[in-house]
């Protein structure tokens, strides 16, 4: 029996709304921070790679503070 090894945080995959209660967007988290990030670096997808790689080895609530810290308007 092979071990299951979780590679990403769950939250990523996730609808904005239906994480916070303040977003009504219900893109997934990974494409909200994506788009975030593409607007932060010109639209560099090469630099928006780099950036979002960190973030697969983050647990869920990392990546809802960031979000909170980040997406929050």
């Amino acid at each position: 029996m092979a071990d299951y090894k979780q590679t990403e945080p769950e939250v990523l995959n996730l609808r904005m709304n239906e994480v916070f209660d303040w977003s009504e967007d219900k893109d997934v988290i990974r494409d909200a921070i994506w788009d975030h990030i593409m607007e932060a670096n010109d639209r560099d997808t090469i630099k928006t790679e780099e950036a979002m790689k960190p973030m697969l080895d983050m647990t869920d609530d990392q990546i809802k503070d960031y979000v909170e810290k980040n997406l929050k308007k």
